[in-house]
């Protein structure tokens, strides 16, 4: 695994308090369902303290390499 993909499984550990390695060893998650739950996780968290939601979209792009684009698919639709 690379080093983004080591900091995403341990932002997903943080938040969730379960260690994605094992479900993604198990083949219940990939990779990059780990980094869309991520990323919505993080705009609605980043949403609650009343920040724009358009810096929220642009912050997260380049944090996670999303298009903006692709950030708002995953918050949006259901």
């Amino acid at each position: 695994m690379d080093t983004s993909t080591e900091l995403i499984l341990n932002e997903v550990k943080d938040l969730a308090g379960i260690d994605p390695r094992m479900l993604i060893d198990e083949g219940l998650l990939t990779q990059e369902q780990a980094r869309k739950w991520l990323v919505k996780q993080r705009y609605f968290q980043m949403a609650k303290t009343g920040r724009k939601y358009k810096d929220i979209k642009y912050e997260l792009s380049v944090s996670y390499g999303l298009s903006v684009s692709k950030i708002e698919k995953l918050v949006y639709r259901k």
